[in-house]
């Protein structure tokens, strides 16, 4: 076997074989340059030869001189190389408690969540279903947000079904480096398609190639990317990296164990089928024509979830088994593990994390049954963020929270830098004022008479940042279905202390489009009708009709692109809104039941924003909750430092609005990605602090510090967060509220 290429010599075998003309002629009579996207442009790296039996023009590149920027980007790279290059692991992320039951007592159910979990996995999850094994990628929104868009909105469209891989080359002289797809469909036989291609992607080079991660394929325009993307099979930081043009766009990196399925196409052998395919993987193949039997197939790639429960097949699933049945039954669903109290004793609970591609995790608790409640060391349920990274600056807010399981109630103690904090001793630190003398390494210790515990450190910091770089408040979303003739009705305050101007604002209600998403029973036409707090109408929308300013406004923030233009969406740009308190409506234009999602969005460009720009300081949504139901919405903080939100569930109090049949006990969640708790609060106890808090954003006054109404206040890194409002005791009108504290 010979061993050829222009990347150097090649350690796999290739099969000498005819370029076969039925694959390859087909597409070169539709080829435009922009079509072939080639990763890198081929005559940059090794010999120039060109290959025997394969007749093609030939593009030159030129060297581009180093600018600043990109020295300081290559200095970089080093650091984010090591970054990138670790593939998230499933891993055990807090210990299990263990628990005392009561006989006859009421079964316990404990979140999984919380206890395992891809540490630092936050974005968007997608499964690739091929002929060699199913693997997961994270979607690196935070790092490339437009193509990591672009890549969801092929997914959605199911344009990567029945596509194969026809790309395995080397980059170094040695075995393959990376393994590329997205370009071609098999449409039977020896016959092949070209990909339905989205308008080009400019580039986003912020991740290095490292292995593992997800990259954009593309011409020798760094803003050609359209539907081609490639794995890094090998580190290629330097070889893709900065110097090579501009870098290569990473928007994607393999979850768990899913690189042994991308090894395995890279260990395949590859042929010379001329074109496109001259370094073409192959199956089962001993010589000929390659026909869809030899190629590595796309089957499927989906939206999926880390979780069981969230939209398409679940990256980890749950097992569980218990030493002694007849003591404690354990039983998994979905994310929950519950425990039923049996005879009197001690069962060992074996709970088994597992995921797709054969990663296990196995952690072990023991659950007491008595007659009185056992006495244990606190174990954490809650801890802070490993990081808090603050504008430099303006003193502002920073509030860390833990919680803890234990009998008897422990005592809690902050520490900075390993030295107690005067007065901070319980689950939340409060410091109002905070500078850059706070920064530092912040834990708390968590003790009773059966032991101890400290929090993971969490260490905070301040830095410099631009208006745009500081942390804010950028968009609230409600994805729920909603009965006949219902209308959901979104909240929120434009302006801010020091602020002047008008402000852009982006709100979208879509139905149809979440077909596109996998989700069922859409509502089929959803309206917006959007007005100021005192009832003047601003603007309304029934169909979005697929206007350019729209596009490019969802394209700015990150939102999923509409799938038609004559969709029954609707969206409304407001490029100009006064500061003030507007109202947005959101129900179906004929009342027809179904579910929607509802956006608002920030729509104030990044280069726009300075210290003065008006902001989005309050979001809401109020809504009946049957019982038995919960109203989720998420919220996203953007910028690159961190921001204090207050968060607000409220049923009794909405009563002194005139508000009837409210919700008499709202229960607060908030989870970060990825489904972690960050805190809980079923009654908010009337804290003087906390109140002050609320005044100071402008929030209603809680008038009874004994009621049921639920509060969280915390610190929060940028990036997208989930809040859950669930009714503890029955259902009713209940409103989720989130300010920006500054």
């Amino acid at each position: 076997m010979e061993s050829r290429g222009v990347y150097g010599r090649h350690a796999r075998p290739r099969p000498r074989i005819k370029p076969f003309a039925p694959f390859v002629a087909k597409l070169l009579r539709s080829w435009k340059q922009a079509d072939l996207l080639v990763l890198p442009p081929r005559e940059e790296y090794g010999s120039a030869a060109p290959r025997k039996g394969l007749a093609r023009a030939r593009r030159t590149v030129p060297l581009l001189r180093m600018t600043s920027a990109r020295l300081l980007t290559l200095v970089l790279t080093a650091t984010l190389s090591r970054l990138a290059a670790q593939i998230p692991q499933l891993s055990a992320t807090l210990a299990l408690p263990a628990p005392a039951l009561t006989p006859g007592g009421g079964a316990l159910s404990i979140e999984l969540r919380n206890h395992f979990g891809f540490p630092g996995v936050a974005g968007p999850v997608v499964q690739f279903d091929t002929s060699l094994g199913r693997f997961n990628v994270e979607l690196r929104s935070d790092a490339a947000p437009r193509h990591a868009a672009n890549f969801l909105a092929y997914v959605q469209a199911g344009t990567y079904a029945g596509t194969f891989i026809h790309r395995s080359a080397a980059l170094d002289g040695g075995g393959s480096s990376i393994v590329q797809g997205g370009g071609y469909r098999s449409t039977g036989g020896s016959n092949v398609s070209n990909v339905a291609k989205l308008a080009p992607v400019a580039l986003e080079y912020v991740l290095p190639n490292a292995r593992g991660t997800l990259a954009a394929a593309r011409t020798s325009d760094i803003n050609s990317a359209t539907s081609e993307w490639y794995f890094n099979v090998k580190d290629n930081s330097t070889i893709l990296g900065p110097t090579n043009g501009g870098g290569y766009s990473v928007f994607g990196r393999v979850l768990g164990g899913g690189m042994s399925v991308v090894d395995r196409i890279a260990a395949l052998p590859v042929t010379n089928a001329g074109g496109a395919f001259s370094d073409l993987p192959v199956r089962d193949f001993t010589g000929g024509t390659p026909t869809a039997a030899n190629f590595v197939l796309i089957n499927t790639v989906t939206p999926a979830s880390v979780y069981p429960g969230g939209s398409g097949p679940a990256v980890v699933a749950f097992t569980v088994a218990s030493s002694n049945p007849a003591v404690v039954a354990a039983t998994v669903t979905g994310t929950t593990l519950t425990l039923a109290a049996g005879l009197p004793g001690t069962a060992e609970i074996t709970v088994t994390a597992s995921e797709t591609n054969g990663g296990t995790v196995t952690r072990t608790l023991t659950a007491t049954v008595g007659g009185g409640a056992a006495r244990t060391a606190p174990v954490l349920a809650i801890q802070p963020p490993a990081e808090v990274r603050l504008a430099a600056g303006p003193a502002q807010p920073l509030v860390l929270a833990v919680a803890a399981t234990a009998n008897p109630t422990p005592s809690y103690q902050w520490r900075r830098n390993g030295g107690d904090l005067p007065g901070q001793r319980g689950p939340l630190l409060v410091l109002p004022a905070a500078g850059a003398a706070e920064a530092g390494r912040y834990t708390c210790v968590v003790a009773n008479a059966e032991g101890s515990v400290e929090s993971r450190a969490c260490v905070v910091s301040f830095s410099a940042a631009t208006p745009a770089q500081t942390g804010r408040l950028t968009n609230l979303s409600i994805l729920s279905p909603f009965a006949r003739n219902e209308v959901l009705t979104i909240g929120t305050a434009v302006g801010g202390a020091g602020t002047s101007g008008t402000k852009a604002l982006l709100a979208r209600g879509g139905g149809p489009a979440l077909a596109q998403l996998g989700v069922a029973g859409v509502m089929p036409d959803p309206r917006l009708n959007w007005q100021t707090q005192g009832g003047a109408a601003v603007a309304s929308n029934d169909n979005w009709g697929g206007s350019a300013a729209l596009v490019a406004a969802f394209q700015q923030v990150g939102a999923f692109p509409f799938a038609a233009a004559d969709s029954r969406d609707a969206a409304i740009l407001q490029s100009a809104l006064p500061a003030g308190n507007y109202i947005l409506e959101v129900r179906d234009a004929t009342g027809t039941p179904g579910v929607a999602i509802a956006e608002l969005y920030d729509a104030t460009p990044a280069a726009a924003v300075t210290a003065t720009s008006t902001r989005l300081v309050n979001v809401s949504v109020r809504r009946e909750i049957p019982e038995g139901e919960s109203l989720v919405a998420g919220f996203f903080l953007g910028g690159e430092t961190a921001r204090t939100v207050l968060v607000r569930a409220v049923g009794p109090g909405l009563a002194a609005f005139g508000v009837p049949e409210t919700m008499p006990d709202p229960v607060l969640t908030l989870f970060a990605p990825g489904g972690v708790v960050l805190g809980e609060n079923d009654n908010w106890g009337g804290a003087e602090e906390l109140a002050a808090f609320a005044a100071g954003v402008g929030a209603f006054p809680l008038a009874n510090p004994a009621s049921n109404d639920a509060l969280l206040l915390l610190t929060l890194p940028p990036g997208g967060y989930t809040v859950q409002l669930k009714g503890k005791q029955a259902g009713g009108a209940a409103l989720i509220e989130v300010y920006e504290v500054r």
